[in-house]
């Protein structure tokens, strides 16, 4: 097994990278996340994917996840660090929660779609925001589809490929 510590910016072999500018260990906001060195399953073709996720919980599940599926992952907590990262890594594919502290996932969806480099990124709205009104903002955004959380793994795969 892989652990990861506390720490952020930095890449393991397991493809998982912790990153936040707020980002302070001795609040202990995020634990060692346990994952397997190689990948549960192997996609033919694995995907960089942005993370955009505020809730510590929700980005270590994703990250399991995703990692399983044989995706490279990275994740950031806020829109400010997830702009920074999109410029870095450019993306294959963002999932991006709405109901970021700051600058909320419009904005940042509105900001990376703006940038001749990332127009292209395919964003995934993954919110818990279901009606109609959010789904017409984030279409509007930029975002290509709108998924409520909980999202099934299945339909993660099926996305990603």
């Amino acid at each position: 097994m892989t652990q990861l510590q506390n720490l952020s910016t930095v890449f393991y072999s397991a493809g998982v990278q912790l990153v936040s500018g707020d980002f302070d260990p001795s609040k202990r906001r995020i634990r060692s996340l346990q994952l397997p060195q190689r990948p549960v399953r192997t996609t033919k073709t694995p995907k960089k994917v942005l993370l955009i996720e505020d809730n510590v919980d929700g980005v270590q599940t994703m990250v399991t996840l995703l990692h399983d599926m044989g995706h490279r992952v990275v994740f950031a907590l806020n829109g400010k660090d997830a702009l920074h990262l999109a410029q870095l890594m450019r993306p294959d594919f963002i999932l991006l929660d709405l109901g970021l502290p700051g600058m909320n996932g419009f904005e940042v969806c509105e900001r990376i779609k703006a940038d001749p480099i990332l127009q292209a990124t395919r964003i995934i709205a993954v919110t818990a925001y279901g009606d109609e009104e959010y789904r017409n903002r984030s279409k509007a955004a930029g975002c290509e589809l709108h998924l409520v959380k909980p999202v099934s793994p299945r339909v993660l795969e099926e996305l990603l490929g």
